[in-house]
């Protein structure tokens, strides 16, 4: 079950990295690569929970991964980072903590989850909505459209959590942190949203009494 789960999580990983390294070389825009990274490698959560458990296995891929991005950053190896290369950095680190938590903690799971998947999805569709809805610009570069894509998709995580897990969240709970979501991705600059945004969510999503 472990070795399945190492197994999935790094061949995931490599598969992702080659499709982005394909898109590079079809003169894919760097923002849009980017951003399809950080959505389909927040779903690393759901091998991690069916596979991986809360052992301190759970820490070993972000690990990893933070080795293989300070490289990466170091040396400029993703070249379809562009020009906003710190975030794939943060992006693994808030991974980390969020599941040394989890590790010490079992019961945040749920929480780490809700937090780490609002910031792969809403964060990582936002500029891509509001690449093509323009709207008002609100502070940090951040738009009245990609705020909406963030409340919308971070309830819509939320909503899904709860269907799935039955975890006790009712409309307004959701609504908390859906609107959390949005205000942590406002005050986030310089890719530092990928560590506010699943920290302040999750933390949010367990003082509301999720365990």
């Amino acid at each position: 079950m472990i070795l399945t789960g190492y197994i999935l999580i790094y061949a995931y990983l490599f598969v992702m990295l080659l499709v982005a390294y394909v898109l590079n070389k079809f003169k894919i825009r760097p923002v849009i690569i980017r951003k399809v990274m950080h959505i389909v490698l927040s779903f690393v959560w759901v091998i991690s929970y069916i596979f991986l458990g809360n052992s301190f296995h759970l820490l070993i891929p972000p690990i990893t991964f933070i080795i293989v991005n300070i490289i990466a950053y170091k040396y400029n190896i993703f070249e379809w980072v562009g020009d906003k290369p710190k975030g794939i950095v943060y992006y693994p680190i808030s991974f980390l903590i969020l599941s040394f938590i989890t590790y010490l903690h079992p019961p945040f799971y749920y929480a780490f989850g809700i937090g780490f998947l609002c910031m792969g999805l809403a964060d990582g569709l936002a500029p891509l909505v509001a690449g093509y809805l323009k709207s008002r610009e609100l502070i940090n570069n951040k738009t009245l459209t990609g705020c909406a894509t963030v409340l919308v998709v971070s309830f819509l995580v939320a909503y899904g959590f709860e269907l799935y897990f039955a975890l006790g969240l009712n409309i307004i709970r959701i609504a908390i942190i859906a609107i959390t979501a949005v205000l942590l991705e406002l005050i986030g600059k310089d890719g530092l949203d990928n560590l506010y945004l699943p920290l302040g969510v999750a933390v949010i999503v367990y003082l509301l009494g999720v365990i």
